[in-house]
C-alpha cells in the first residue's frame, strides 16, 4: 500500500472570508431570483462589510492613539540641574 502524504494547508483569513462571500452569493442568487433584488441585496452585504470594517479602523485608531499618549507621558522626563560646589 503507498501511504499518501496529506498536506496541511492552512487557510488564510482573507481566504476564508473570500470562500464565505461566495458561498454567501451563491445562497442569495438561489434565494432571490430577481435580478435587481438581488443586487441590491449584495449592494447592502458590501455596505456592511464596509461598515464592520470602518469600525474596526476606528477602535484601532483609538487604541494606537491611546498607547502613543502613553508612551510620550512616560519618554517626557525633565533634566535636573545639579548645583556643584565651587
Amino acid at each position: 500500500m503507498a501511504k499518501k502524504k496529506e498536506e496541511l494547508k492552512v487557510e488564510s483569513m482573507e481566504e476564508e472570508v473570500q470562500e464565505l462571500k461566495r458561498d454567501l452569493l451563491g445562497i442569495f442568487e438561489n434565494l432571490l431570483p430577481p435580478k435587481e433584488v438581488r443586487e441590491e441585496v449584495i449592494r447592502n452585504v458590501y455596505a456592511i462589510e464596509l461598515s464592520l470594517l470602518k469600525i474596526f479602523k476606528t477602535l484601532l485608531d483609538y487604541q494606537v492613539e491611546s498607547l502613543e499618549k502613553k508612551v510620550e507621558k512616560k519618554g517626557k522626563k525633565k533634566a535636573q540641574r545639579i548645583k556643584i560646589e565651587e
